[in-house]
């Protein structure tokens, strides 16, 4: 039997407001890169490689992590937020108000939402699980830091741990908010196995004024 440790962290606090970020490509305010470095402090590990979302917000926090460290860095596009189409860069409030009934649906039934000209979920999720599969396979038996955005998270969670698709959405994944999974590979009547655990789980929220020490 193998192990393989994949930490997901989401990243710090974008500038632009409570937006449909999506692709947009906001860069970390100082916030939210005090929150990126608070978080990596509370779960500190001998990671062997960091893996990025291209957008600024992800990847600007893992290349600095991954200069200091000395580890290799890889970028990956399947790991990129949702694409919210007529709606990124939006506010939230002025689109729930101007598309009341398709943001009921993106609560009430997640894995069956598009935003108009948008990316639908189930091709968000597809895209995001044969990455997560690539990684076992290229990467077996590492521990690997994955810094990346709240929907790829909870897409990945409810294919992971097979949650109903509304509890997708009750999931809190703050800024910086982690999940930790193991993943143990075994062979049982000439067939692999893959065991996926959810280790650990960190979704406080983080502010300069209120550290805890961990």
């Amino acid at each position: 039997m193998s192990t393989t440790r994949i930490d997901l962290i989401r990243h710090g606090e974008p500038e632009g407001g409570n937006v449909f970020r999506g692709r947009t490509d906001h860069a970390l305010t100082e916030l939210g890169r005090w929150q990126f470095a608070e978080r990596v402090r509370r779960f500190d590990s001998r990671w062997t490689r960091i893996i990025s979302s291209p957008l600024s917000r992800c990847h600007s926090a893992a290349e600095q992590l991954a200069s200091a460290r000395q580890l290799p860095l890889l970028c990956d596009e399947r790991w990129a937020e949702i694409d919210y189409g007529d709606w990124e860069n939006r506010e939230v409030s002025e689109v729930m108000a101007e598309y009341a009934d398709d943001s009921r649906r993106l609560w009430a039934d997640p894995l069956n939402f598009c935003a108009p000209n948008g990316e639908p979920v189930p091709q968000l999720q597809q895209r995001v699980v044969a990455a997560w599969q690539e990684l076992l396979d290229v990467h077996r038996g590492e521990h690997l830091l994955l810094v990346s955005h709240g929907g790829v998270m909870r897409v990945l969670a409810q294919h992971l741990l097979s949650l109903a698709p509304e509890a997708m959405n009750r999931l809190a994944i703050p800024y910086a908010g982690l999940l930790r999974f193991r993943i143990d590979h075994s062979e049982y009547e000439g067939k692999a196995q893959v065991w996926v655990s959810l280790e650990g789980m960190d979704g406080s929220v983080l502010r300069p004024d209120d550290q805890e020490a961990v």
